[in-house]
């Protein structure tokens, strides 16, 4: 079984989705808004959220469950509020963190990648993205967030090799472009060894050289 979680966030309504093998196993969001005017209060409410999402994944899964894949929507750096881009910043990075520490496998999906993959082009709206998941994939939503969650679920069951439909060639390229991104990805706790061979080998050569 093939299981894999969308998630489009948001300060606001971050949409959530999970399918497996293709078929839905739940939808939603996790609501958030600004709790207080000093940046203390914002950054307890994004840390709040955070724990959030990553909750309402864990309790969706069985005891010892683990997701294949957690897609996450990459940040759109052409954003004109650069306030709201800074603080959506911070939530992706505490998600991504928070993923890889209950080591379940990664990936982040570019806005235009994941456009190109449902519509066929890096450029459409978000009407035609809900439209579009609805006549290809028969889910209806009437929140773009959790439309957007959807169709980042189905591009990690293509990903992993279980596509829900025979894939276009725009599917295709954004697939291929994803694999590469997927192959280079570690666990945090790998991460934290790697880091640790490699000082410890540096301290060694050091050692070395004025022993000569």
């Amino acid at each position: 079984m093939t299981t894999t979680f969308g998630l489009d966030l948001s300060l606001c309504k971050t949409g959530i989705v999970s399918l497996r093998d293709g078929v839905l196993l739940g939808s939603g969001l996790a609501k958030s808004k600004p709790s207080g005017e000093t940046p203390t209060d914002e950054a307890w409410r994004i840390k709040d959220l955070a724990d959030s999402i990553l909750l309402t994944m864990e309790v969706s899964l069985k005891p010892g469950e683990k997701p294949d894949m957690v897609l996450i929507e990459g940040l759109a750096f052409m954003a004109r509020n650069t306030t709201a881009l800074v603080q959506l910043s911070g939530l992706s990075y505490l998600i991504r963190v928070g993923v890889l520490e209950r080591g379940w496998p990664m990936c982040i999906v570019a806005p235009t990648s994941l456009k190109k993959f449902i519509v066929g082009k890096g450029n459409a709206d978000k009407n035609l993205m809900m439209m579009t998941v609805f006549r290809d994939y028969g889910f209806e939503s009437l929140d773009d967030n959790i439309a957007d969650a959807y169709a980042l679920a189905a591009c990690g069951q293509a990903l992993l090799g279980k596509p829900i439909h025979k894939l276009t060639v725009p599917q295709q390229e954004v697939i291929k472009l994803l694999e590469k991104q997927n192959g280079k990805q570690h666990s945090l706790g790998e991460r934290k060894g790697k880091g640790k061979e490699e000082k410890n080998s540096d301290i060694i050569r050091k050692k070395s050289t004025k022993k000569m």
